[in-house]
């Protein structure tokens, strides 16, 4: 299995992000999609669930985060892979800004699932993010 197969998503993820196009964005995720906060800490027992969408909520998310949160710029370098079976953790270092932040080598830890041959994003977690007040 190429490891290439399995960065396709987060950089379609990140293209689509860069060039407004929510459409690329959404073709990297899978049916379901959930995010994870750090909350600026390693301590697990302070990290928050963010949000997890399916159906038409996930389908509207891509365009709706572009709308609110653009422009986005981000450059990213992937720093870690892992695969087993059709599971996946990859992990990137991200420097970049939108409208409501921006970020220095942030550490994000992606999680894909393989279905029917295809990687697709299922989640992600960044550690350097709280949820709005």
């Amino acid at each position: 299995m190429s490891e290439d197969a399995v960065l396709l998503p987060i950089s379609h993820f990140h293209e689509g992000l860069t060039a407004g196009d929510p459409d690329l964005v959404l073709a990297a995720l899978g049916s379901e999609f959930i995010m994870f906060n750090g909350n600026y800490s390693a301590d697990p027992t302070a990290w928050q669930a963010h949000l997890f969408l399916t159906g038409q909520a996930l389908e509207a998310w891509p365009e709706a985060f572009l709308r609110e949160a653009g422009p986005y710029e981000n450059q990213y370098e992937f720093s870690h892979t892992h695969v087993r079976g059709n599971a996946a953790i990859v992990v990137t270092r991200e420097t970049g800004r939108n409208r409501f932040r921006s970020w220095q080598d942030e550490i994000v830890a992606w999680l894909l699932g393989r279905r029917d041959g295809e990687w697709r994003i299922v989640g992600y977690f960044i550690r350097d993010i709280r949820n709005p007040e």
